[in-house]
């Protein structure tokens, strides 16, 4: 039977395909390598024909997830020994339909191509990564302990997952579907009758907390959670998440003269996702005609906002703007450093230093809640950060941009007084050219970079002796 192509490619487009600027390609020999697009580096955003081509067997494809959300799952069943991978995969299968009732209909299954079987889940929208991984680690639970081999979770935005119906490029075999009763595999006609038979379950039978969003909302999801919840030590995204999914159901601009912030958003998520620029322009459309005039600022047309939609779009892809860049390494230069360590106690020298990150990451004037705040510095008092903002204001190190101005619109809607988020800018010197400087990523503390640029009696001249003794001493990276 001849391959139905062009219903292949475009049931691959709905089931699977998530961002078309990211991709694995295994070659010949077996190995894998990880493409992704920017303007001039010659890589082609993934597309139709490469879908083809994996269909051919001339090379095999591989994608991601498209960030924080995804449509599917896939349980990637890896042994050394094929018996012990029917078996894992065997008991995943009789787990998630009598434990986590999923229909077994539902449950689609492949071979690797290599020993080991892909068990996939498609889902009717999007779910948060965070869910679907909290439910792989359940159906990992009721799994059991394995005797070898492993069950692992994809896709992610770093770990991709190869698709199916394509060949193993090491050993030859075609990752076709197989029977998830026996897993006994079907013919190559067979298995594109069932890739277009199937059909995505609801988004109820892994989590309770839907998110009803369109591939454009998606974008502000993205901006609030990379930017509501920065930690010193490290990113927790669970609460922004949550934060984020109430604000999206809402299904518009959630706080007004916010309409540059979103547009801006909107085109460096369609630019990651590897959308057209017209796509782009129109997703921002759709989210601006649906949130009430009251959010624009007076005289601000539909027509302006297209124009503008237009320029920023052209802008981000001009210059490949994204937003999945906020685990990138930042510079860290020894004078900036310096002032952190100047600003008061030890709680303020952490927020000093949770600021300076988030200039960096944002832009040299941002805006900061106190509960955010607090979630930085890991305090529940409200006081302690107030006390810190006001230190980091007298001392120099910030100033305000915007504080205490009412959101009209939001005051208006919910029937009492509403806050828009202060705004900040640091105030510090700028690095002297050629200064010193580390790369760091989240994963490093105040104390960790302030070690990596001075050294100790550097630091002891600018911190009292008991916080030295009690917070940088004992400190592992502390040699002295």
């Amino acid at each position: 039977m001849e391959q139905p192509t062009k219903q292949l490619v475009k049931k691959f487009n709905e089931l699977y395909i998530q961002t078309r600027r990211k991709y694995l390609v295994q070659f010949p020999e077996g190995r894998y390598i990880t493409l992704s697009y920017a303007p001039g580096n010659k890589v082609t955003k993934f597309n139709d024909s490469m879908i083809r081509t994996h269909l051919k067997g001339d090379l095999t494809y591989g994608v991601f997830a498209g960030g924080f959300v995804s449509r599917f799952i896939t349980f990637d069943v890896d042994c050394n020994n094929e018996l012990m991978s029917r078996w894992i995969a065997l008991k995943l299968i009789d787990v998630l339909e009598t434990e986590a009732d999923i229909p077994r209909k539902d449950i689609h299954v492949s071979y690797s191509g290599n020993k080991g079987y892909h068990v996939d889940l498609f889902f009717s929208g999007q779910i948060k990564v965070e869910a679907l991984q909290q439910f792989y680690r359940d159906v990992l639970v009721s799994v059991g302990e394995l005797p070898e081999g492993q069950v692992e979770f994809r896709p992610t935005w770093s770990q991709g997952v190869k698709l199916p119906l394509g060949v193993h490029q090491k050993t030859g075999n075609r990752c076709l579907f197989v029977n998830n009763e026996t897993l006994e595999p079907l013919s190559e006609s067979e298995s594109y009758a069932y890739l277009l038979d199937i059909e995505p379950i609801q988004v109820e039978f892994v989590t309770d907390s839907r998110i009803d969003l369109t591939d454009e909302q998606i974008t502000e999801f993205e901006e609030i959670t990379a930017s509501t919840d920065i930690s010193v030590n490290a990113i927790d995204l669970s609460d922004a998440l949550h934060k984020a999914a109430k604000i999206l159901e809402v299904g518009r601009l959630t706080e007004s003269n916010s309409r540059h912030k979103a547009t801006y958003t909107l085109a460096c998520f369609g630019n990651s996702q590897g959308w057209e620029r017209e796509e782009s322009v129109g997703a921002i459309m759709n989210v601006l005609l649906a949130t009430p005039r009251e959010y624009f600022s007076k005289g601000s047309t539909p027509d302006y906002w297209e124009s503008e939609a237009t320029r920023l779009v052209d802008y981000v892809y001009d210059n490949d703007k994204t937003i999945m860049g906020t685990d990138r390494p930042l510079t860290i230069y020894k004078s900036e450093i310096l002032s952190v360590l100047d600003c008061g106690t030890f709680r303020q020298k952490q927020l000093a230093y949770a600021m300076l990150v988030t200039s960096k990451r944002y832009g040299n004037t941002f805006y900061l809640t106190i509960n955010t705040a607090m979630q930085m510095i890991g305090t529940k008092s409200r006081q302690t950060v107030e006390n810190a903002i006001k230190k980091l204001v007298e001392c120099g190190f910030i100033e305000y941009k915007r504080k205490g101005e009412i959101d009209h619109a939001l005051s208006k809607e919910v029937g009492q007084a509403r806050f828009k988020p202060n705004k900040y800018r640091l105030a510090i010197n700028k690095p002297e050219h050629n200064e010193v400087s580390v790369k760091v990523t989240k994963d490093n503390d105040l104390i960790e970079v302030a070690l990596m640029l001075c050294d100790v009696k550097e630091i002891r001249r600018h911190v009292k002796r008991y916080e030295f003794d009690n917070r940088w001493k004992a400190h592992d990276a502390y040699t002295g």
